[in-house]
């Protein structure tokens, strides 16, 4: 899995991209790039899901271990791009509850300098 990360002040940005899916094949690659980030104190991370279409429980799976990496380490995490069938399991699973899911990477970065 292609993985692109870039840095808008003290937020990092990552793109999952390369193929249209967070799946076992893919999900362990990803996890690792961002607990690497999430493990770092008070980091921010926007995951951008805009090539994403497809997503099984190995990507969910990746998804919470993030979110538990960010909470041990007083980090934060943000979901953008979800496309419509994505958000759909996201729902059913009652994940939106637990992730902050927004529009885009600018309403993301945007939210982050709100709570400071």
């Amino acid at each position: 899995m292609n993985i692109e990360t870039k840095q808008i002040d003290t937020i990092t940005i990552m793109k999952l991209g390369e193929t249209n899916r967070l799946y076992a094949l893919n999900a362990n690659i990803a996890k690792e790039k961002m607990n690497e980030v999430l493990t770092q104190p008070e980091s921010k991370l926007v995951v951008d899901f805009e090539a994403i279409n497809f997503i099984d429980s190995s990507g969910f799976g990746a998804l919470l271990s993030a979110l538990k990496t960010s909470k041990e380490h007083h980090s934060k995490i943000k979901l953008c791009n979800i496309n419509r069938d994505v958000m759909e399991l996201i729902e059913l699973m009652q994940l939106d509850s637990i992730f902050d899911i927004l529009q885009d990477p600018s309403a993301c970065i945007n939210s982050f300098s709100s709570v400071e």
